[in-house]
């Protein structure tokens, strides 16, 4: 005699309960005493049917296992083996340019490939899905359909509703479904209860999708369960910025050099800023870059100057000082050598007009170009974790000076900010920065020429997105980054704290969260003079002479600690390597199983060598399983695959000695070579015999 619905239905969700509460316990403690209030499911029993109300609303019209149905098969159908998908393309030679160690071994790995950039039309897809995120769960039938009669490797499972998700602890069963993605190299993830909204929905996303890199921005495929437009504008728009992620991956390269930067500035004693939260003040902030639009700005911050706080950031700098505006303190983030010849080239006796706040990393013979000096950790990088203390560490303050001289004010304490110069884009690829910048106008023409082939390079592949006035801007994958990386900290400090402002002066990209004000807007509203010495408080607060400097004694043991960690990592990574690796899913396996330990593990239990070596990897990967999927050739993947698992493997154990190398010595300033050599300058290191790994 057939079970009743109703009972059948009961004990399925009790079940569920029970396998919730043993493996997912954060889920488990939200569902255990949930009452579904909005939403019920009905049973058709003549037709064996069933439906989900929500709000009193039917989502499936009484069919919901057939609409289950048909939206897998139109999934298959759109996403149906050897069809060409269209994402983040593969890496190519050339791509990893840089002369230094792992960047050259990234691209000799990508030169093993036989691919050909002209050749690329797209991804075919394999005859299994590296990764599907499933937008909305509804009753969960069409999730428990496709993963156990297709082979889905990863998954993310994506419900805004907690109520929804409750109802479908109901009708499907969440055992079967997570028991498929027991299998080394498989993982899936869930992302509930969060607000269904585009802007609340995308970052929080984008952050799970992590978990799966470099599989997600390259095939990562979306099932919208309902054909929800705020899902499918979410999807869209992931899939639009893929390209941006890249330039959020890091560099260990990058990372070893800013480290022997910060470790000259502690023997130099440059002292660290106040700690977080230490300068509460609403003293107006002009943080002030060096896009386009200051041009036509300049004479209001000038206006300004001495009741409001001038923050310039990056290259900003030498626009004021072009105009005889000395800010209140310069903001500097950038490492490489180049900012250094950058910085130098200004007028020397202005320079020393001006006091510098800059992170850890940046080339050490900075410090001394400017009038006084305080050092900031960067949250994102090794250096702080490993040598710095919490209330020193600024978060968000990446990709561009612009984002690191907003989150370091923020997170000092200061409440009230005019962004300036902060356009991220330009309406013309011949006026891209300022006309007082360095990268239009300089004295010394060996540098100029220098900047504006880098800017050629760097403005080459561009975009549009909605500029402030009626016309769309262009912008590329750096600057977008950059806008995005601003909204969310906008977006995050206006939702803890209402009290705090934001008003985009810049005449370039829309800043959500940061109402724009036009020059004659900016001036009817009228900045409100300060009180000097609250000015001058502020300034005294920040240039404390009691501020503390970094202790020498241990730096050594520190790098030694980190030189075992490296050891570490690359035993770890032969083991993962050690399995079969020979064709799509084998690439895809193990990508999967280094991304979840890297983001997993590593990141919440050892933030800073996360930082350090998180770019090493996830390039290599990029390169192994992008032209891994491109191919379609099984003896070509293994041949090359085989390549370069010994490509990897042989770099990945050289880097404890690269990294002795580079940092066990005496720091002198005037003995270092790394001092004095931009990123685009090759080491003195050689790049390992690649290919020599068992």
């Amino acid at each position: 005699m057939p079970q009743n619905p109703a009972i059948e239905f009961a004990k399925r969700r009790q079940n569920n309960l029970a396998f919730f509460k043993q493996n997912y316990p954060s889920i488990y403690t939200h569902l255990r005493n949930h009452q579904l209030t909005r939403a019920e499911v009905v049973i058709s029993p003549q037709d064996k049917e069933i439906d989900l109300f929500l709000d009193g609303n039917s989502l499936y019209n009484g069919q919901a296992k057939s609409r289950a149905h048909q939206g897998v098969e139109l999934f298959k159908t759109t996403f149906k083996p050897g069809k060409l998908l269209q994402s983040l393309p593969p890496a190519w030679p050339g791509d990893y340019y840089h002369p230094r160690f792992a960047h050259m071994a990234i691209n000799e790995t990508v030169r093993l490939s036989p691919l050909e950039r002209g050749s690329f039309q797209g991804y075919p897809i394999p005859n299994f899905y590296p990764l599907v995120v499933f937008q909305g769960v509804g009753l969960g039938l069409q999730i428990e359909e496709l993963v156990t009669s297709c082979e889905v490797e990863n998954a993310l499972i994506v419900e805004p509703d907690l109520e929804i998700f409750a109802a479908s602890l109901l009708t499907a069963d969440w055992e079967k479904i997570c028991n498929r993605f027991r299998i080394r190299g498989r993982s899936i993830r869930f992302l509930v209860g969060v607000e269904r909204s585009e802007e609340a929905l995308w970052p929080i996303l984008v952050r799970h999708l992590m978990h799966f890199t470099p599989i997600f921005p390259i095939m990562n495929l979306f099932l919208n369960e309902r054909g929800d437009p705020v899902m499918e504008k979410v999807a869209s728009r992931i899939n639009q910025e893929a390209v941006a992620t890249l330039s959020t991956w890091g560099h260990y390269d990058d990372e070893v050099r800013q480290m022997n930067n910060a470790i000259h500035a502690f023997h130099e004693k440059i002292k660290v800023i106040p700690g977080k939260g230490t300068i509460k003040s609403e003293l107006p902030v002009f943080i002030v870059g060096s896009g386009p639009s200051i041009d036509s700005r300049i004479e209001d911050i000038r206006k300004h100057s001495g009741d409001a706080l001038i923050v310039s950031a990056g290259t900003g700098l030498r626009a004021l000082l072009e105009s005889d505006i000395y800010p209140d303190f310069h903001v500097e983030s950038e490492s490489d050598f180049m900012t250094f010849r950058i910085t130098s080239s200004y007028d020397q006796q202005k320079l020393k007009r001006v006091r510098i706040v800059a992170a850890s990393q940046v080339c050490p013979l900075i410090w001394d170009l400017f009038a006084d000096q305080r050092l900031y950790f960067k949250d994102e990088s090794p250096i702080g974790h490993i040598f710095g203390q919490p209330e020193h560490r600024i978060s968000h303050g990446t990709p561009t000076c612009t984002n690191a001289a907003l989150s370091l004010c923020l997170q000092l304490g200061l409440k009230k900010f005019y962004l300036f110069g902060m356009d991220f884009g330009f309406k013309e690829h011949t006026q891209h920065h300022a006309a007082g910048s360095v990268f239009m106008s300089s004295e010394n023409s060996e540098l100029k020429a220098q900047l504006q082939e880098r800017a050629r390079k760097r403005f080459r592949s561009t975009f549009k997105i909605p500029g402030v006035g009626e016309d769309a801007i262009y912008t590329n994958g750096i600057y977008f980054t950059a806008k995005r990386s601003a909204e969310i900290v906008i977006d995050q400090v206006s939702k803890r704290d209402a009290t705090v402002e934001f008003f985009n002066c810049s005449d370039g990209a829309l800043i959500k969260g940061a109402e724009w004000l036009s020059a004659e807007t900016f001036r009817k509203k009228h900045v409100p003079p300060n009180d000097s010495k609250e000015h001058g408080r502020v300034i005294n607060l920040i240039f404390n002479d009691n501020c503390q400097t970094v202790p020498i004694e241990n730096l050594q043991q520190k790098t030694e600690v980190v030189e075992q960690k490296l050891k570490d990592i690359a035993a770890y990574s032969k083991s993962l390597c050690s399995g079969r690796l020979r064709g799509k899913k084998d690439i895809t396996r193990l990508a999967s199983e280094f991304s979840r330990y890297l983001e997993g593990s590593l990141l919440p239990q050892d933030k800073g060598f996360y930082y350090m070596i998180r770019g090493a990897i996830r390039h290599f990967l990029y390169v192994g399983l992008s032209h891994s999927l491109a191919m379609q050739n099984d003896k070509e993947i293994a041949v090359f695959l085989d390549k370069w698992k010994r490509h990897f493997l042989s770099c990945i154990e050289a880097l404890p000695q690269h990294f002795r190398t580079t940092t066990n010595k005496h720091y002198d300033l005037e003995t270092d070579p790394f001092v004095l050599q931009s990123i685009h300058d090759p080491e003195e290191h050689q790049t390992p015999a690649l290919g020599s790994a068992d």
